[in-house]
C-alpha cells in the first residue's frame, strides 16, 4: 500500500469517529444517563430524532426503553398483587373507566395500583358503529395512560360527547401534549386450578388471577404542523407505536417473522443491558419483545407499502384465514397508525367516524357504514381526534 492509500485510510477512520450519524447524535440526548427517570415530555422531546429518523434497531431499542419507563416497578400496598409485592407503574395509572366514566379527579401524588381490573369496552366485536361489551372468554384489555395524556383529556373537556362538541366549536382538531403516552393491556383470565403459560406473568386482581399477553405503546413525540389535514393523509410522523407480546403467544414467531413488515430484535445481552439500567432485572419482562415498531402510514412514507403492526390477541380481528388460530394465518391487517388516523368526529353531524381497521395511506373517499347505514366519508367533515381512539369509544 502507497504512503497517499495509508493517509486516505487514516482520514476516513478519524472521519468516521468524528461526525456521528444524525441518529448516533440524538441518541446521546436520548439515552444518556438518567433516561429512565425523565419527565414524559423532556424524554420524548430528546428521543424524537430517533424515532422518527433513526434505523429500525434504533427504534427498537427505543421500544424496549419506553417499555422499561412505563413498567418501573412500585410497591403493591395490598401485598398480594405478585409474588414480588411490586407492580409496574402504568397499574397506577387511570384507567378508561377512571378518565371517562366519572366527574372525580384522578389523584396521581397516592399512585396506588388498582385491584381491581378495569377493561375498556371490547372493540374486536364493533359491527355497523356499535359496541358490545360482552366479555364470552375473559378476555380483558385495559387502557391506561399518563397525566400528561389524562389532563389534557379532562382539562380539553374531551371526556363526554357534550363537551366534545362543544370543543369543536372552537377547534379544527385534538392535539395531544408531547409526552402523552396511551397504553392497552391485554390479560386473560385464569380459571381456578389452571396455571399461565410458563414465563408468563401472572396478577392477581379482586376477581382472579390474570396473566398479562402484552402491552401497546402510544407516545406522542411532535406535533404536526397542520394537524386537520396532516393526521389523515401526511406521512409525517407524530406518535410512536410499538406493541410487546409474550413471547409464547400461539403463532407470534410467525406472525413477527413473516407477516409484521417493521422490526429488527436487539440480542438479549442488550434487552438485558436495558432492562438491568432501569433496574428491572430479574423480574420477567424479558419473556416480552415488541412485535415491530411503527411512525407513518406505509414503509419509507412512499405511500406504497402499508406498515403491518399488531397484536395476535389485541388485533385477532385482522389475521386471516382464521382469526383465533395465528400460526395458521396466511395474511395480517393490522396497522396501529392507519387506524388510529381514522378515530374523528364531525361537528356538522355531531357524530363519531365508525371503527374500522384500514391499512397504508388514506384518502378523502375513505368511507364507512355508520349504524344507522349510511355511508360515511372520511373528508366529508370530519376532524382528527389526534388517533384517540378511547374519546369516540369511551365518551357517553
Amino acid at each position: 500500500m502507497t504512503r497517499l492509500s495509508h493517509l486516505l485510510v487514516l482520514f476516513a477512520t478519524i472521519a468516521t469517529f468524528a461526525a456521528p450519524t444524525v441518529a448516533q447524535a440524538a441518541g446521546s440526548a436520548c439515552d444518556s444517563p438518567g433516561w429512565i427517570d425523565k419527565p414524559d415530555a423532556a424524554f420524548a422531546a430528546d428521543c424524537v430524532d430517533v424515532a422518527f429518523n433513526g434505523s429500525l434497531e434504533e427504534r427498537e431499542r427505543l421500544a424496549w426503553m419506553f417499555f422499561a419507563r412505563v413498567n418501573q416497578l412500585i410497591d403493591d400496598p395490598s401485598g398480594g398483587m405478585s409474588k414480588s409485592g411490586k407492580v409496574p407503574v402504568w397499574m397506577a395509572w387511570p384507567t378508561d373507566p377512571d378518565t371517562f366514566g366519572t366527574l372525580k379527579r384522578f389523584d396521581f401524588n397516592t399512585m396506588v395500583p388498582r385491584t381491581v381490573m378495569e377493561p375498556s369496552a371490547e372493540k374486536k366485536d364493533l359491527e355497523a358503529g356499535r359496541i358490545s361489551e360482552a366479555d364470552p372468554d375473559s378476555a380483558n384489555e385495559e387502557v391506561t395512560r399518563n397525566k400528561i395524556s389524562y389532563d389534557y383529556l379532562v382539562d380539553s373537556g374531551l371526556t363526554t360527547k357534550i363537551d366534545v362538541a362543544e370543543f369543536f366549536k372552537d377547534n379544527d382538531a385534538v392535539d395531544m401534549p408531547v409526552g402523552s403516552v396511551e397504553l392497552k393491556a391485554s390479560w386473560l383470565q385464569l380459571p381456578k386450578g389452571e396455571t399461565a403459560p410458563e414465563g408468563a406473568l401472572v396478577f392477581r386482581f379482586k376477581g382472579g388471577d390474570y396473566w398479562w399477553r402484552g402491552l401497546h405503546i402510544q407516545v406522542k413525540m411532535q406535533s404536526l404542523k397542520n394537524p386537520v389535514e396532516d393526521i389523515f393523509y401526511s406521512e409525517d410522523p407524530s406518535w410512536f407505536w410499538t406493541t410487546f407480546e409474550f413471547n409464547d403467544n400461539p403463532g407470534v414467531r410467525k406472525v413477527r417473522e413473516t407477516l409484521i413488515t417493521q422490526r429488527a430484535p436487539l440480542p438479549r445481552e442488550e434487552i438485558d443491558r436495558i432492562l438491568d439500567e432501569a433496574g428491572l432485572a430479574g423480574f420477567g419482562f424479558q419473556a416480552y419483545a415488541p412485535n415491530g415498531t411503527q411512525i407513518r402510514f406505509t414503509q419509507d412514507g412512499s405511500g406504497e407499502v402499508p406498515v403491518i403492526l399488531g397484536h395476535t390477541d389485541m388485533e385477532d380481528f385482522a389475521g386471516a384465514p382464521n382469526t383465533a388460530q395465528p400460526q395458521y394465518w396466511t395474511h395480517f391487517e393490522a396497522s396501529c397508525h392507519s387506524c388510529h388516523a381514522t378515530a374523528s368526529y364531525n361537528p356538522e353531524t355531531e357524530t363519531f367516524f365508525p371503527f374500522s381497521v384500514p391499512t397504508g395511506a388514506l384518502h378523502k373517499g375513505y368511507n364507512m357504514t355508520n349504524s344507522a347505514g349510511t355511508v360515511v366519508y372520511l373528508g366529508q367533515g370530519f376532524k382528527p381526534l389526534d388517533f384517540m381512539w378511547p374519546i369516540a369509544f369511551q365518551t357517553k
